[in-house]
């Protein structure tokens, strides 16, 4: 099976609107309108260890919600947690910062997490990529094109793949429910 040394994914978070519910009584629309969503235990128990290389790293995306489970996810997939790797400022058309309702604080940003296997401190190529990604919010769940462009420059075109991919990107192998995946995780998991 191929190994990978750069995962970048986007896990279908299940979200629970009980705080808001409780608190503020707003009514939202359940991101499963949108698209299936998995519980943590589902995404954690991908068997995504088994397609990294030795010396890997992983982007993975988070909302601060999610913040605890996507950590655990990470260290069960082999990684270890490093650092905040990209914040998403979700912007409008015109430029206008997106602000959805929170329980506690208007949300306007998204979090893409780094970890690593091994040392991939020796692959790295850019030491001025910037955090923080300032871009258009789209179709609901997209991310930027940018944070894959960002991910390339800081480590080059090492074997990589995009998991819960909703598009096929040049220089990309994909996983995901919306596009024809390069592999196939979910058998990998159901021969254990």
């Amino acid at each position: 099976m191929k190994k990978y040394q750069i995962i970048y994914a986007d896990p279908p978070w299940h979200f629970s609107s009980k705080e808001l519910q409780k608190y503020g009584g707003v009514r939202f629309t359940p991101l499963s309108k949108h698209y299936p969503t998995q519980k943590k235990d589902w995404i954690r128990e991908l068997p995504v260890n088994q397609i990294i290389a030795d010396e890997a790293c992983i982007f993975l995306w988070t909302t601060d919600a999610h913040l605890k489970e996507a950590i655990e996810t990470m260290e069960a997939w082999g990684f270890k947690y490093i650092t905040i790797g990209f914040v998403w400022k979700k912007l409008t058309k015109t430029g206008k910062t997106v602000a959805n309702l929170g329980a506690w604080t208007m949300k306007n940003c998204e979090i893409c997490l780094f970890g690593t296997k091994g040392n991939m401190l020796k692959f790295k190529k850019a030491n001025n990529v910037y955090q923080l990604i300032e871009a258009e919010r789209t179709r609901h769940s997209e991310k930027p094109r940018e944070a894959r462009e960002r991910i390339e420059q800081i480590f080059g075109n090492l074997p990589r793949i995009e998991l819960f991919a909703r598009e096929r990107v040049n220089g990309w192998d994909v996983w995901g429910n919306e596009v024809e995946s390069d592999i196939d995780l979910i058998q990998e998991e159901d021969e254990k």
